[in-house]
């Protein structure tokens, strides 16, 4: 199946090019908006829209190959846009980036189940399927030009000179527009600002090699992911692993078992309950504060512990019992670790950190359950659970926004009359524009809250928000400002510091 000939390549994907117009239309206009709503614009209110635009985009080209839209391709969209609108409500860097990473995932998972039988795949067939993926991709790279050239020799001419003659309407205007500009700024200093301000921004070598990048990227990717579909060079059939005989399995789960009851046995005891004696030195906070990483790995190991046993090992009822008593004894340790945390963020108090570990403790949970039910259940879809189970909760956290409810807990027990340098710094320095609304609540003017921060470098979001003229030159820094590049966050801490 991977060594496809040409003469089967060039059977698969004729749907695409006896509708060569239809996909390049589709594919030169992605490449315009791609660089009109991303260009300098990581965070702006264009980002939900071309997340919409691209999910458009992939719903008429399934239509065009006839190609149903499959049961639970709908929440996977969903999903993106969701992922695109918590992007344009944010200034945090930590959740733009991996929403761009859930984006790209998500777009793979959406197209391989949109044109693959993934019935039976499980995660490592869809991991390995996503790579395959984008590199047959990689691969289809020259299938847009051949394909453009055989339209162009098949009687394309007339599509040809209709892309063409306005084209050529554009380069004869190009000039007389300029002229036009010129005349006009003459006659209106705010439209002479604006243009000087565009031609700076947009017509610098770096910027034009920039968005010219961008623009070839958008036109031949679409395309090249389209053709990766419709090739199909991902076998779909899951081969059974199961080889490894069970006695084996059983007597190394079983041995590891044991070592889990002793320790959940303690956990209870110490921990929980708080009885016994501590050794000496250790006093029940820095007993609870002490192992949780340690704890937070082991019950990540026993996750693909249990995993790989399932896939790798043939199943027998004894090795599930003892699958499942290693299941039970990773929400020991889940209990145990989030028991630590929780005491360790009463003394401590929430951080970006913490907030991520509570979160995927929360996860792993979850997560736990959908491979105790697989245990009995060979059938049961556990990547689409996965899926569905890690969707969730990351949207649920990326739309509530770690560094406002940090600033929240913060400044509800910070005194502004007695607060320190440093704790202004924190939140001024240490936490996005999120934390904007919060720190309003401690009665200070913008002038007032760097003052107190101690910073004269314009560093953090308290000097990236202003607006005054020639600010960006001294900040580079500075939050981009515009109707394309507007973001709710940002404009929110903008407004409540008069900015």
């Amino acid at each position: 199946m991977n060594g496809l000939s040409k003469e089967e390549k060039k059977l698969r994907l004729r749907p695409i090019e006896e509708n060569f117009s239809f996909f390049a239309k589709i594919s030169v206009l992605f490449g315009m908006i791609y660089p009109f709503c991303l260009y300098r614009n990581p965070f702006g209110v264009t980002y939900p829209l071309f997340v919409l635009f691209s999910c458009i985009c992939f719903l008429a080209a399934c239509q065009k190959l006839s190609v149903p839209i499959k049961k639970g391709s709908w929440f996977l969209l969903a999903v993106a846009m969701l992922l695109g609108i918590s992007t344009f409500l944010t200034a945090d860097p930590f959740l733009h980036f991996f929403n761009k990473l859930a984006l790209i995932l998500l777009g793979a998972v959406l197209a391989l189940h949109q044109f693959y039988n993934d019935k039976s795949w499980n995660i490592g067939k869809y991991s390995v399927a996503i790579f395959l993926y984008f590199w047959h991709s990689l691969i289809a790279l020259p299938w847009p030009l051949v394909h453009a050239l055989r339209h162009r020799k098949e009687g394309g001419a007339r599509n040809w000179q209709l892309l063409l003659l306005p084209a050529a309407g554009l380069m004869v205007a190009f000039p007389v527009c300029l002229l036009l500009i010129l005349i006009l700024c003459q006659a209106d200093a705010v439209f002479s600002s604006m243009m000087w301000w565009f031609l700076k921004h947009a017509f610098s070598p770096f910027a034009l090699a920039h968005i010219t990048v961008m623009l070839v990227f958008g036109i031949f990717a679409p395309y090249c992911l389209i053709c990766s579909c419709c090739l199909r060079k991902i076998p779909e059939t899951t081969p059974n692993r199961q080889a490894l005989p069970p006695a084996m399995a059983e007597a190394f789960i079983g041995a590891i078992g044991f070592v889990y009851l002793l320790f959940c046995a303690v956990q209870i005891f110490y921990l929980f309950l708080g009885k016994g004696s501590l050794p000496e030195g250790y006093t029940y906070s820095s007993y609870a504060r002490r192992g949780f990483f340690q704890l937070l790995l082991v019950a990540f190991f026993n996750l693909a512990l249990v995993l790989c046993c399932l896939k790798y090992v043939r199943p027998r009822t004894c090795l599930r019992l003892l699958l499942t008593l290693v299941t039970a004894c990773t929400y020991v340790l889940i209990a145990s670790a989030a028991y630590r945390m929780a005491l360790y963020v009463n003394e401590y108090h929430l951080s970006y950190l913490r907030i991520l570990v509570l979160w995927f403790l929360a996860l792993l949970f979850v997560l736990m359950l959908g491979v105790a039910r697989i245990i009995w259940k060979p059938e049961f879809p556990l990547f689409w659970f996965f899926v569905a189970t890690v969707s969730v909760f990351y949207v649920s956290l990326s739309l509530a926004r770690p560094d406002a409810i940090i600033a929240r807990s913060y400044v509800a027990r910070l005194d502004p009359a007695t607060a320190t340098e440093s704790q202004f710094r924190y939140l001024t320095e240490g936490l996005c524009a999120d934390a904007a609304p919060a720190v309003a609540t401690l009665g200070l003017d913008l002038e007032e809250l760097r003052q107190r921060s101690g910073n004269h470098t314009g560093k953090g979001w308290a000097w990236r928000i202003s607006r005054q003229p020639g600010r960006s030159r001294l900040n580079p820094r500075a939050y981009p400002d515009g109707v394309r590049s507007y973001n709710y966050s940002v404009e929110t801490a903008r407004r409540l510091f008069g900015q």
